[in-house]
């Protein structure tokens, strides 16, 4: 016989949730992505307590953005779409849910979720409250009057499962920890000025404090990207629900798998650091709305906000504006630093569609400024003689790598000129308010030399453009400095665009543009 529960702890909650994830993770919900939403939205207001508001009129209004004059008389449109919910519920636990312990469930004439076990028995409120055998000090999350369904041994065995993922928990973090020791370790031990193929891990001087990195809504313990950081797997986390995409090229990224994994809904994140600067880039890649996309979309199909401690971080943001659909959109921070209570926290809430986020890089950083961006057109690392790291290039779309073709001369790193990209090009190099200085590392391996034994000036001439400003035009490297010969050119004052980008292109004239390695720095002001 079932009975009243008068609060729902946190064991149940957790399984609620964990309900709600496995519907809205099935393929039967992701081919409709506006009952996911919907299915998402009432039972977070469910989670929330906020059950006044799962209401005919509160729908109408908050999710399907009605105006406040809505007459429900009139306008069919919560009754037509909870219709269709309904349905779908029936579909995903006849099919792929039906082997889910819990079932949600929104009666017919009523839009409030109900979480209903699988499986009739005896009530088991006396066993839940063994869990928490002093009531008064464990604060309820929701008050409630739902039937609580479930045999004591379901109850038992739930409760071994969570102490296990608490120690799967607990042994991913140490195994965090150790490999991140271990990739220190190699860092310290790197020899300066040459290639390197593994990268090492090498913290610029002047940086101190921990380095977190969180690949949003991947449930293994860590992942290894091609630079060869280690990301954690999701935590820190509270709401929303992770989703993994089919496997699928982004552009503008050397890792397109960072982006295949994602939290979305209203979440957000505590993160723990300890005092002080820290430089932060949030990754994000759209990958349900685009032209190409079954459902279509594009602009103004997925926006919401997010806050950094309280704070406006990114107001109305939109991927698809911001970036472009199936791209890969990298926002970066600086001058960010822990609240009162020790932690980092992100919040993210939606006004179209559900907030999403793909990874979290939170590094040490200096005050005001950002870290350098120093990237060679190799498939290498390389690490000059001043012990400064130049990654492989990224961010990047278009154009072809082509490796040394000859030794380039009139340098002391020949090594930052061991490849190229050339082609009609660009970058989109992520950067905080300020200005920057962009120094670009060219020469002529082809034109003038023994390779071609033809041409020379007025061969390969391009332009160089930032933001859309032209920086340089009808660039001639061989009329500047000679086939062969290493040169530099260096541009000040650039500021980013809205979108947080300084997007550098490389627009041929006659032949390709070419181009060997960057570097971008923040000026002193």
């Amino acid at each position: 016989m079932a009975t009243k529960a008068t609060a729902l702890y946190p064991a149940r909650l957790a399984e609620q949730r964990q309900a709600l994830y496995a519907a809205l993770s099935s393929s039967t919900f992701k081919k409709n992505p506006r009952l996911l939403s919907l299915l998402e939205y009432i039972c977070n207001k469910y989670f929330e307590g906020d059950t006044d508001d799962i209401k005919e009129y509160s729908i109408a209004v908050e999710f399907f953005r009605r105006p406040e004059t809505f007459d429900q008389t009139t306008d069919s449109i919560v009754r037509v779409e909870f219709h269709r919910l309904r349905r779908k519920l029936r579909e995903f636990y006849s099919g792929e849910g039906a082997n889910q312990p819990i079932e949600i469930i929104v009666a017919t004439g009523h839009y409030l979720p109900e979480f209903v076990d699988r499986v009739n028995s005896e009530s088991c409120t006396d066993v839940l409250r063994e869990e928490y055998p002093e009531p008064g000090r464990e604060e309820p999350v929701i008050i409630v009057e739902e039937p609580i369904l479930g045999s004591i041994a379901d109850i038992e065995a739930k409760k071994q499962i969570f102490t296990k993922r608490n120690a799967t928990i607990l042994c991913a973090l140490v195994a965090g920890i150790c490999i991140c020791a271990i990739a220190l370790g190699y860092a310290h031990h790197a020899s300066a000025g040459g290639m390197v193929a593994n990268p090492p891990t090498i913290a610029p001087v002047g940086f101190s404090g921990t380095e977190v990195r969180i690949r949003c809504g991947y449930n293994k313990e860590i992942f290894k990207d091609q630079g060869g950081n280690v990301w954690m797997g999701d935590r820190y986390f509270s709401g929303g629900f992770p989703t993994e995409l089919p496997n699928q090229h982004i552009a503008r990224t050397r890792d397109s798998q960072l982006y295949l994994t994602l939290r979305s809904g209203t979440f957000s994140y505590k993160i723990p650091l300890k005092p002080g600067t820290y430089e932060m880039r949030l990754y994000f890649a759209e990958t349900t709305y685009s032209p190409a996309s079954a459902i279509g979309g594009g602009e103004n199909s997925r926006v919401f906000d997010v806050q950094l401690n309280g704070k406006p971080l990114l107001t109305q943001f939109d991927i698809v504006s911001d970036a472009g659909a199936n791209t890969a959109d990298v926002r970066v921070f600086k001058d960010v630093h822990p609240g009162p209570d020790g932690n980092v926290r992100l919040d993210f809430s939606g006004s179209l569609g559900l907030p999403m986020i793909n990874a979290i890089e939170i590094v040490p950083g200096t005050p005001h400024r950002l870290r350098p961006i120093r990237m060679v057109a190799q498939n290498n690392f390389f690490v000059d003689k001043s012990g400064n790291v130049w990654s492989p290039d990224t961010y990047f779309a278009g154009g072809q790598l082509a490796e040394d073709k000859i030794s380039v001369g009139g340098t002391e790193e020949p090594g930052l000129y061991a490849g190229e990209r050339y082609g009609h090009f660009s970058y989109a190099l992520p950067a905080d308010s300020g200005s920057y200085a962009i120094t670009l590392f060219l020469s002529e391996k082809y034109w003038g030399t023994d390779i071609s034994k033809q041409g020379g000036v007025g061969s390969r001439v391009f332009d160089v453009l930032c933001n859309g400003i032209a920086l340089a035009r009808t660039l001639d490297i061989v009329k500047e400095a000679g086939s062969g010969r290493a040169f530099q050119k260096t541009f000040h004052g650039i500021r980013p665009n809205a979108q947080g980008k300084l997007i550098v292109e490389f627009v041929p004239d006659v032949n390709y543009a070419a181009m060997d390695a960057i570097e971008v720095e923040e000026e002193i002001q």
